[in-house]
């Protein structure tokens, strides 16, 4: 495979030297602030001090109001979550509830820490569907309204208060319309005692079902969505991957003993998936729920339950292609002796199965761990999440190609508080070939640099516990048994980005 085909196929360029040069232009042509040095005339009384390294900041805007120019972006990128009931720990609704905290707004905007997207924007795959980011544009608009102290301006510009008509309302109800059926696990009391919990219930589907039509056919789903059942839910929820245990179904290969297919692999950050075009995952009637839960405290007792929405293909349809969903794929390993299993897609030749053994940290420590995975079959990627705890600093998935060519898929700064799913762009989803190795790294940070670390005294090994550390991510994978198939997209693919590139000329 040539280099070019390698770069059509997994959808975007990558090379050195342009990374560099683009990350320099970048800084150069920010919009938010330009680096100069400033080198005195004359001699100064300490020639240490010089040459200084300055910020020059352009002074802001003054004709920006609160009302005109800085509701509509909160309201369209903020309320959603900072609202009475929702997760977040303000309302953002209001002038008189925004201009209190226009300085930490300002703070976190600049540094791209809300909308929580943690994710490294400079290298790999750049383009997402569900990207909540602001534009540069957006961030300056008001970071300028701040500096200049904040401005209601005429209340008659006021953009009218959303009408949030359900605070419960599901990721993909506006798109997709209200769920084809919904499930909840038992409820569950999460007591206050420091310690986490790890409840595994299994219900019949029939009897976890609480809105919808039965399942009363074989239906294949085309999008699946998450959410705890109460709003106090999600200050006890760390994950849950749930599961589904079905009648003459083959086994998932990442759940051998469970003979279980993943519903969807869920956590803070996550709330689902639409799967793409002419895909999905099989449901069958008489199938019993595993719902693979992890609460962990709070400061007082929570009851809480899982609640989990799907949408189908109409009934009757077959999708083109089964996805496995998400695959997970660890960035440590261990010997396994039962080899790796037949239908992962994943593998290595020295019959290595990955788990979180080799994870050791030391105190004020950073360490990185390193799996390597060779697919047996091609592949479509059409998303990406990692799974760190508090110890947690970046991951990296790479992929090697059978040409000997390499690049960067994705790099995702871990934020223990958001275990976003990225979902690709249709025209960016990395498309794999059979030999293509991936190679998934994950370091940790167990020093007092780390907000999160509780103890970087202590030294940390792989576990359960959100105290423990675990490293493994998760890829949104669908396999294709038809090289020719494969190839087909591949082409489809080429053709796309190359209308795109006569286009952009």
């Amino acid at each position: 495979m040539s280099k070019d085909d390698r770069v059509q196929r997994a959808g975007f360029p990558v090379s050195a030297m342009a990374m560099a040069l683009g990350l320099l232009l970048s800084v150069q042509a920010s919009p938010l602030s330009a680096q100069a040095w400033l080198v005195g005339n004359s001699r100064p009384e300490n020639p240490d001090q010089y040459p200084a390294y300055v910020t020059v900041i352009d002074n802001p805007r003054t004709d920006l109001t609160y009302a005109k120019d800085v509701a509509p972006i909160l309201q369209e990128n903020c309320v959603k979550c900072h609202r009475p009931g929702s997760v977040a720990p303000m309302s953002l609704e209001t002038y008189e509830q925004v201009r209190p905290f226009g300085p930490l707004i300002r703070e976190r905007l600049i540094k791209r820490e809300m909308p929580p997207w943690p994710i490294d924007r400079t290298v790999g795959v750049t383009h997402y569907k569900n990207d909540p980011s602001l534009s540069d544009e957006e961030i300056r608009t008001v970071v300028d309204w701040v500096d200049s102290g904040a401005p209601l301006g005429d209340p008659a510009d006021l953009p009218e208060l959303i009408v949030w008509p359900d605070e419960r309302g599901w990721e993909f109800q506006d798109e997709l319309g209200p769920p084809d059926a919904i499930f909840q696990s038992p409820l569950y009391n999460v007591v206050a005692d420091g310690m986490d919990k790890w409840p595994t219930p299994r219900t019949p589907m029939e009897e976890a079902q609480i809105a919808g039509d039965p399942v009363t056919t074989d239906r294949w789903i085309k999008a699946v969505a998450v959410r705890p059942h109460q709003t106090e839910g999600r200050y006890v929820f760390h994950h849950a991957n749930p599961a589904l245990i079905m009648p003459g179904e083959a086994m998932d290969p990442m759940e051998a003993e469970a003979n279980s297919i993943k519903l969807i692999d869920s956590a803070v950050g996550t709330e689902g998936r639409i799967y793409p075009d002419d895909q999905g995952r099989l449901i069958r009637p008489g199938s019993l729920i595993s719902w693979g839960l992890h609460y962990h405290p709070y400061s007082y007792d929570v009851e809480a339950a899982l609640q989990v929405a799907v949408w189908f293909y109409p009934e009757g349809y077959v999708p083109e292609h089964y996805s496995m969903g998400d695959v997970s794929l660890r960035t440590g390993a261990e010997t396994h002796a039962a080899g790796f299993p037949t239908r992962s897609g994943a593998g290595d030749p020295s019959g290595r199965f990955h788990s979180h053994s080799d994870i050791i940290i030391p105190p004020h420590g950073v360490t990185t761990i390193k799996g390597v995975h060779v697919l047996d079959r091609p592949a479509m990627v059409h998303s990406v999440r990692g799974h760190m705890h508090m110890r947690g600093k970046y991951q990296v998935v790479e992929a090697v190609y059978p040409d000997g060519s390499w690049e960067v898929l994705t790099k995702l700064n871990w934020d223990h508080g958001w275990h976003t799913l990225f979902l690709y762009e249709d025209d960016v989803m990395p498309l794999l070939p059979k030999g293509t190795v991936l190679m998934m790294s994950s370091t940790f940070d167990n020093t007092t640099e780390n907000p999160h670390n509780p103890d970087p005294r202590q030294w940390v090994t792989g576990g359960d516990r959100s105290i423990d550390e675990m490293g493994h991510i998760r890829l949104g994978i669908t396999y294709f048994d038809d090289e020719a198939e494969f190839q087909a997209i591949v082409d489809e693919r080429r053709q796309t980005l190359a209308a795109k590139s006569m286009v952009s000329r």
